[in-house]
Order: structure tokens, then C-alpha cells, then sequence
């Protein structure tokens, strides 16, 4: 026995797509990009960096002054070996080495591009 196939029209109803709304539409086409887990790594790393070099400038403790020296050394190395080195993190983010390098290590307080994000938004929107 061989089933039949259907033969019974569709109400011209069913066949008229439902209307987005306006939160939706806007979902759709404004939605910010999902931060991936290896660019929140990426971003930390960076971040972690900006803050011993901020925090421990001045510092007096041994431990602290390392923290200071390990995160200098990293920024002020242009070795590419490594797959987190300083100078392949900034151009992960599209950001200049040089003049990153150049603002960290002057001891001047960071631009906007670098600072801390408040939110997860604020890294989405970074990215």
C-alpha cells in the first residue's frame, strides 16, 4: 500500500508570515557580537597587566615590586614566540603596540581603550 499524499489547500492564512516586533527587530539587527571565551582571555591578560603596572609602580613590598618588573618586561618585549605575548594581544585587539606600550609604560593613567570594562556589555562593545 502506498500512502497518498496530501491534496488539501492551505488557508491563505497560515501562509502569511507573523510580523516581527519592534523589540525583535531590533534584537536582529542590533545585537552586539557574543564575546568568545578567548577574547575575554585575551582581555584579561591585558587588563591584569595594565593593573600591576598601575597598582605596583611605587610599590616597597618584594612581591609587589615583582608583580611590577614581570609586568613591565611583559609590555616592553616586542617577542612575537609566544601566542600571548604583548605585541600579539594588541593586535589581536587592533590596538597599536607602540603607542599602548608607550602610555603604559610612561605611567600615565590608560586611555578609555584599555581601562577596566564595568559590564560584560562594555567588553561586547569593545570587541
Amino acid at each position: 500500500m502506498v500512502p497518498k499524499m496530501w491534496s488539501g489547500i492551505l488557508p491563505e492564512e497560515l501562509l502569511i508570515p507573523e510580523p516581527a516586533l519592534p523589540a525583535q527587530f531590533h534584537i536582529i539587527w542590533h545585537r552586539t557580537r557574543a564575546i568568545s571565551a578567548e577574547r575575554a582571555l585575551v582581555l584579561a591578560v591585558l587588563w591584569q597587566a595594565v593593573a600591576d603596572l598601575q597598582k605596583y609602580r611605587f610599590a616597597t613590598r618584594r612581591q609587589h615590586q615583582r608583580l611590577y618588573m614581570e609586568a613591565y618586561e611583559w609590555v616592553a618585549s616586542s617577542d612575537r614566540s609566544w601566542p600571548y605575548s604583548f605585541v600579539n594581544l594588541c593586535e589581536l585587539l587592533n590596538l597599536s603596540p607602540e603607542s599602548l606600550r608607550e602610555e603604559l609604560l610612561s605611567g600615565r593613567v590608560p586611555s578609555r581603550a584599555i581601562q577596566a570594562p564595568d559590564t560584560l556589555a562594555d567588553v561586547e562593545e569593545a570587541a
